[in-house]
């Protein structure tokens, strides 16, 4: 329920930053990722804590849902990727992923693979039980974030560099096919359009551009925050995009027009993942500050627990 600023935030309990969150697609969980080397899961609607999955071996950078709402990948500082089984909340087998930190994770629309990006360049993509498919090094830096597009669009997925650039990979690709060339700085956010018509990019320079996914051209460009731009959201139906911020600010935007809808004020530090609800009613935030909190969409509010009596 919406409350004051001081009654306690819906999802509470990790001793340290959360890097990452995501929402279910059947709605009824989130899950947190941390550098307290821990995943939890939560209900999303009570927000009672109903698993909490340690062994990681370093912080955990993100978490993903698959689309069917059983599997859950998590990433790690340790560079590993590790696969959970929601219904027992147990570890279905851990990879060896990367040969630096493992920083994103995305699941294909269509549940059949998962994109992960990591601190040695590259972008790999893995089936649901761990098999390496494809890797590629778009470039020599890191890759922040990653984003997987439609089956109907080419099942293609981006790559969003530390050299300011964001790379479209093809399936079975050993080199990108197009080239986002546009940032001043770290790209740190990047999402996919529902009909994979679009890919929308944001970081370091503080704006969030929108290109053409089959050409390459810029479609919009955004100034989107003071400070910089560390995590980017879309709503499945397309219609919302959300921007995490380093001052701890979050913005909701008309995906479509790129005008400005709501402003969330609440974080203490860097926002660094956010996650709607799939009716989009309500968005998660996870932070540098130790806090996952949820959000109202209709009014703009922290979603707070209810205190006993």
């Amino acid at each position: 329920m919406p409350a004051d600023s001081n009654s306690p935030d819906l999802l509470s309990g990790h001793p340290n930053a959360v890097y990452g969150v995501d929402w279910s697609p059947d709605g009824k969980l989130i899950a947190s990722a941390s550098l307290d080397n821990t995943v939890k899961i939560w209900d999303a609607k009570s927000g009672k804590q109903l698993a909490r999955m340690p062994g990681h071996g370093d912080g955990v950078s993100a978490v993903a849902f698959s689309p069917d709402s059983k599997t859950l990948f998590s990433s790690s500082l340790d560079r590993s990727i590790k696969i959970w089984n929601i219904a027992s909340a147990s570890l279905v087998t851990t990879v060896a992923a990367h040969a630096n930190f493992v920083w994103s994770l995305a699941w294909s629309r269509d549940g059949k693979s998962v994109v992960s990006g990591g601190y040695d360049s590259t972008a790999c993509l893995w089936t649901p039980d761990g098999t390496r498919l494809q890797s590629v090094k778009p470039s020599g830096q890191p890759v922040m974030a990653v984003a997987s597009a439609p089956a109907a669009a080419g099942g293609w997925h981006v790559a969003a560099s530390k050299d300011s650039n964001a790379y479209v990979i093809d399936p079975r690709a050993d080199k990108p096919r197009l080239t986002l060339t546009g940032h001043n700085g770290a790209i740190e956010g990047v999402v996919v359009s529902g009909d994979g018509s679009q890919v929308h990019t944001a970081g370091q320079d503080k704006t969030i551009r929108t290109w053409n996914a089959k050409t390459g051209d810029v479609v919009r460009v955004v100034d989107g925050h003071k400070s910089y731009i560390q995590c980017l959201a879309i709503s499945a139906d397309g219609t919302l995009l959300a921007s995490g911020s380093q001052s701890g600010e979050i913005r909701i935007w008309n995906a479509t027009t790129g005008r400005l809808f709501k402003t969330l004020s609440g974080h203490a530090n860097t926002v660094y993942s956010l996650a709607f609800a799939p009716d989009a009613a309500r968005l998660v935030s996870g932070s540098f500050d130790r806090t996952v909190k949820v959000w109202e969409m209709a009014t703009g509010r922290r979603v707070t627990r209810r205190r006993e009596r």
